[in-house]
């Protein structure tokens, strides 16, 4: 947020990506930073903390600078308290009332371009939309009705330059757009790369180390493992212990057979075998 400042920045659109440190982390950063964020339709806890528009004087030209957020947030940023309100209703009550006290009104959306588009039918008097929401970035000013849109690249990958000329009765009479690229070929801002360099070493990501606690012991788990353990080991035994049935069976299974075939010492040869007289 250093490098907002810095540049010289007025206002902000606060965006729903803004959210994510929480909204308190928001709006004590940006105060200690000397910025300004604006949303018109955001709420936290109920209650109204951003500034729904600023005015501001610009070479004797009043120029008021309202912001809408988009309503569009995950659950986690809604759990914290932040509500969003209905960004046309919200429009339709505020730019009447800022019509009245500047020369030419801004609006920061954070809309998406479709949404966008759709705001110069349904809420008169905005002169110039500048989106940050989704959508493609936008070399040359596009014009719908009398409000002309700009939008530049994502992650401040470009930087607008707009001149404005104003018609003598009111309102807009022109508008020139300048896009610049942020390229390697640009020269290098030695203050912010160590400016860079040092938040850097700040926010350093460490491993953390985490100790999950050990799961609590199962009664029923228990049972079945000392189960499945004595099984096994019956089976073992078994398998070394000799069966008394099977013994008896081998030893009747030598005395009914006798000497084996391939033993030819009892045996006598068939000459000798005499007939009965």
């Amino acid at each position: 947020m250093d490098f907002y400042r810095d540049m010289g920045y007025t206002a902000l659109c606060v965006g729903k990506r803004d959210l994510a440190g929480s909204t308190m982390f928001l709006l004590e950063e940006t105060k200690k930073r000397g910025l300004r964020p604006l949303s018109s339709n955001l709420r936290y806890k109920g209650k109204a903390v951003f500034e729904p528009y600023g005015i501001f004087d610009v070479n004797g030209t009043k120029v008021g600078v309202l912001a809408v957020t988009s309503p569009e947030l995950n659950q986690r940023i809604k759990a914290d308290g932040v509500e969003v309100l209905d960004p046309l209703t919200r429009l339709k009550s505020l730019v009447p009332e800022l019509k009245n006290k500047v020369d030419v009104i801004i609006l920061l959306s954070n809309l998406s371009e479709f949404e966008d588009r759709k705001l110069p039918s349904t809420v008169d008097g905005i002169d110039i939309i500048i989106e940050s929401g989704p959508g493609k970035q936008r070399y040359r000013p596009l014009k719908v009705g009398s409000t002309y849109f700009l939008r530049g690249n994502i992650k401040g990958r470009s930087v607008g330059k707009v001149g404005v000329k104003l018609s003598p009765e009111g309102g807009i009479q022109g508008l020139d757009n300048e896009l610049h690229q942020l390229k390697a070929s640009l020269p290098v801002d030695e203050a912010a790369t160590k400016k860079i360099k040092k938040l850097k070493q700040k926010y350093s990501v460490h491993k953390a180390v985490i100790t999950r606690p050990s799961p609590a012991k199962n009664p029923f788990l228990e049972a079945i493992e000392k189960a499945k353990k004595r099984k096994g080991q019956e089976v073992q035994t078994n398998a070394t212990v000799s069966n008394p049935f099977i013994e008896l069976l081998k030893k009747r299974s030598k005395t009914l057979g006798g000497p084996s075939q391939s033993d030819n010492s009892t045996k006598k040869p068939v000459s000798e075998v005499r007939e009965p007289e």
